[in-house]
This record gives structure tokens, C-alpha cells and sequence, in this order.
């Protein structure tokens, strides 16, 4: 029963309401208090009777939150990696499956550090530990890199050939082309090959490593994933309130990331090397992307149909993406924006015929192994390819160049910088981008933009100099 107790004040008499809950979790009691005031022109009687009302109604909602907050004593004792789980159970039927793919690989994270505590134990001072050791952590990058001399020879002596390793030993052809073409490798295929070779794996690779920290966007991906497993046992009442929120810890200021582009010189290079490839197929991929910025997963997910070519239009419906546990699959493109037309240039365009043509007859000498996937750029019997082909097609032209080494997504930078230099209005470099808004295409490109408008200046500089001297 709550505990009434009146006062007299200046402003009439005041109503001292107290009532005692025991916490399921602690065994402690704990003491709820408030007043109430009764209205004008109640009489004496007539105030107590509404207070006791009033008084019952506060006891049942103190009880009913300490019920609904402790309902399951165990839920209380739950460990933060259990806890977690469930987390990524309603991840998994919310959101994307590369949202959830990448929020396993951050629990994954943070149970190293903070899955063996009880939810409950965890304070804001054990997670800015977290926080800091997490903004130093490294890793090891191990680079492997054929010994294509050696290999040959070793080959030649086992008798082993190209076709041997493909189809008897039934190597990946992505890995052999990697493999002959001297990029890097992964420690599995190097193992296989050895293994297969009979040889030790530093006998036909150089293998060396170095230490890196992770990349900002990781850490800051690990850290989203931590406030919102805290945040949700918030909303569950399984925790006074998200340590982890920036009311109580302190996030390390983000590193804004420097775009990596061509130059508008680097670039002409790099369409003339791409329009003097031999393969069609990386020929026309490459030139899509320099020429009209769209991203890899768009490119890979582009179909016959989006291309108009007596209007010059392609369209961007969809995106291409690999997962581990779907593989190849499609889903809308990364923003309502990026759902766009784009007017093309003719040489894209004659480009494209030439390799519908190669298309067709590829097609055709499949006849009914041939899968009708309608995509552009397909594997070897029409299947949809992964993006990630697209890394290995760059990067097998680039080793025919001077260019730097950049990344496929470089392209798509190299695209819209060369249009803010050429003067494109922004809404329209957005738009193009599929950005929807303008001030996505001002962060990004902020730095770049800041260096045209020094440009300008001299421009206006130059101007105003010959009319005072009568130019």
C-alpha cells in the first residue's frame, strides 16, 4: 500500500505520495515518491478520496515498470555476445543480407573485447576502453606474388600446363589469370599451387608482409553496430540507458578520406590504352565506367534492355552483388536516386555495338548451354559475373600502362571531378551520379571543388588584369 502524507504551504495543502517496490534483480527495495495537489474547492474528504485514486494508480505503474523492465530475471544476466545474437537475429529480418553480413563481422569485433560481460556490468568507462584499443588495432596484410620465372620452369619440369591446372586440378580461371599474370594472390591458391607442384610455397612466390591499422570506415562500422546492440537493450529495459551513445564516450574524429582520380591527362591515357585492349569484353566495361561514373555493382547489373541506343540513355535499374551466402545476387540500387537515366557519348555508344555483336555470336556458339541472363557482362556459358571480375579486368589493363595503380571505384571519381572541372553544373554531376542530393556530391568532392574555386580566382584574376591594361 503507498504511504500519503500531507503538508501545509502558502499554496494550500500538498499530498506526499510514497510507495515501496522490491527489484527482482538486486533484491533491493526501492522507494518511488511524488505529490499531488487537489483541485480548488475540493473539500478535505473529497481530496483524500482522489488522492488514495490517485495513489493506487502510481503504485500499479511503478510496479508494472519494474515488472515489464525485469520480467525475466535472466534476461538481466544475459552476456552482451548473447545479447548480440539476438541483435543480429532481428538484423537478419530487417535489413539487407550485406548489412547483415557486415554486422556479424562486427559483433564478431566487439565480442573480443566486450562478449563475456553481462550487459548490465558494462560501463562507459569499459567501453571507451574498447573504443581506444579499437582506433589502434592492426592488422597483418600478407602480400604473395607468383614468381612467374620459376613457376614456368617448375611447371615445364612436372609437365604441368595451363589446361592441366584448369581443368584436371580444376583451378578457378579469375585465379589462374591472376596467377600468369603476376598480381597478387591469396595464401590458399599459392598453398594449392605448391601443393600441386610438389614445391614449397616460397619457392615460386614471394610472399612478405606488413602491419596496417583499419580503415576508419571499419572502425566507425563496429562502433554504429555497438550503439545500436546497446540502444536496442535500452528499448528492452535491460539496461539503464546506451553507454555507448556520445552522451558518455568520446568517438575519435574521423579521417576525412582522400578520392583517389585520374587526371584529365591521366585519363585520355587510360580511354586510349581501354580502346586498344584486345578483350571486348574489359574494353567496353572500363570505357562504361570512365565515361559515365556509374558504380561496379551497376555496371554489373546492367541488362540489353536499360540501353537505348537510338536515344543515347542508359538506365540504371538495379545493382549487381556477391555475397557469401547468396553469391551472386540483385537488388535496387543503392539510393532512390541512383534509380536514373543518363545520356551517353557516341563513342560509349559504338563501343556497346561492337561488343553486342561479339555477345550475339558468343551466344550463338553456345547454342542451348547458352543462359539467357539478358546482363551485359556475363560468364562464360551467360550467367551473371560477379563485380569483382571487373577489379580483375582493371587491373589487368592498368598492368599494360604508366597510370597509377588505382581502384575501379577511382573511375567513377575520375568521371565527376573532370565534370566539376569542365564547369557541369553540381544538380547535374549529381544527378548523373545518382547522389540524391547535392550536398552527397559537395562532401565527397569538397576538397577537389575548393581547388577549383582557386582556379577561378586566377581566371578572374587574369580577366580584371588585362582590362586595367587596356587588353
Amino acid at each position: 500500500m503507498p504511504t500519503i502524507r500531507t503538508r501545509e504551504t502558502k499554496q494550500g495543502t500538498v499530498y506526499t505520495i510514497q510507495v515501496k517496490v522490491k527489484n527482482p534483480v538486486t533484491g533491493a527495495t526501492v522507494i518511488k515518491t511524488t505529490t499531488w495537489k487537489p483541485d480548488n474547492g475540493l473539500t478535505h474528504k473529497k481530496a483524500q478520496t482522489e488522492c488514495e485514486k490517485f495513489a493506487e494508480l502510481y503504485e500499479q505503474s511503478i510496479k508494472k515498470l519494474y515488472s515489464s523492465a525485469c520480467t525475466n530475471t535472466l534476461d538481466r544476466k544475459i552476456t552482451f555476445a548473447a545479447f548480440a545474437q539476438k541483435w543480429l537475429e532481428r538484423v537478419q529480418k530487417d535489413f539487407s543480407v550485406h548489412y547483415y553480413e557486415m554486422s556479424i563481422e562486427s559483433v564478431k569485433w566487439i565480442n573480443r573485447y566486450l562478449g563475456g560481460f553481462k550487459l548490465v556490468e558494462i560501463t562507459p568507462y569499459i567501453i571507451q576502453s574498447f573504443y581506444d584499443k579499437l582506433d589502434e588495432e592492426t592488422y597483418t596484410v600478407t602480400h604473395i606474388t607468383p614468381k612467374l620465372n620459376a613457376l614456368r620452369e617448375v611447371m615445364d619440369e612436372k609437365h604441368i600446363s595451363y589446361s592441366i591446372l584448369r581443368h584436371k586440378f580444376t583451378l578457378n580461371p579469375a585465379t589462374l589469370a591472376k596467377l600468369f599474370g603476376g598480381t597478387s594472390v591469396g595464401m590458399e591458391c599459392a598453398t594449392s599451387v605448391a601443393k600441386i607442384l610438389n614445391v614449397k610455397v616460397e619457392s615460386i612466390f614471394n610472399v612478405s608482409s606488413e602491419q596496417r591499422l583499419y580503415s576508419s570506415n571499419t572502425i566507425a562500422r563496429i562502433k554504429r553496430a555497438t550503439r545500436c546492440i546497446f540502444a536496442l537493450a535500452k528499448r528492452q529495459r535491460l539496461i539503464d540507458d546506451n553507454f555507448a551513445s556520445a552522451d558518455y564516450v568520446t568517438y575519435s574524429k574521423k579521417i576525412k578520406r582522400n578520392i583517389n582520380f585520374l587526371d584529365d591527362k591521366q585519363a585520355r591515357e587510360l580511354c586510349s590504352a581501354t580502346l586498344a585492349y584486345p578483350d571486348i569484353r574489359v574494353k567496353t566495361c572500363i570505357l562504361l565506367l570512365l565515361l559515365t561514373g556509374m558504380r561496379r555493382g551497376e555496371a554489373a547489373g546492367l541488362e540489353w534492355k536499360d540501353i537505348d541506343f537510338e536515344n543515347h540513355i542508359i538506365s540504371i535499374r538495379r545493382t549487381s552483388n556477391y555475397s557469401k551466402t547468396l553469391g551472386i545476387f540483385t537488388k535496387e540500387p543503392k539510393t532512390e536516386g541512383s534509380i536514373r537515366q543518363i545520356s551517353v557519348p557516341q563513342l560509349l555508344l559504338d563501343t556497346l555495338k561492337e561488343y553486342h555483336l561479339y555477345y550475339n555470336d558468343l551466344a550463338d556458339k553456345w547454342g542451348a548451354k547458352w543462359v539467357h541472363s539478358d546482363r551485359l557482362f556475363v560468364r562464360e556459358h551467360g550467367e551473371p559475373m560477379s563485380p569483382d571480375t571487373i577489379n580483375f579486368w582493371f587491373k589487368k589493363l592498368l598492368n599494360g600502362t604508366d597510370l597509377p595503380h588505382v581502384t575501379v571505384h577511382s573511375l567513377r571519381h575520375t568521371n565527376i571531378t573532370l565534370q566539376i572541372a569542365a564547369g557541369v553544373p553540381l544538380v547535374t554531376v549529381a544527378a548523373r551520379a545518382g547522389h540524391s542530393r547535392t550536398s552527397t556530391t559537395t562532401d565527397i568532392y569538397s576538397h577537389f571543388i575548393k581547388s577549383q574555386d582557386a582556379v577561378a580566382v586566377q581566371a578572374l584574376d587574369n580577366i580584371f588584369n588585362s582590362t586595367d591594361k587596356g587588353e
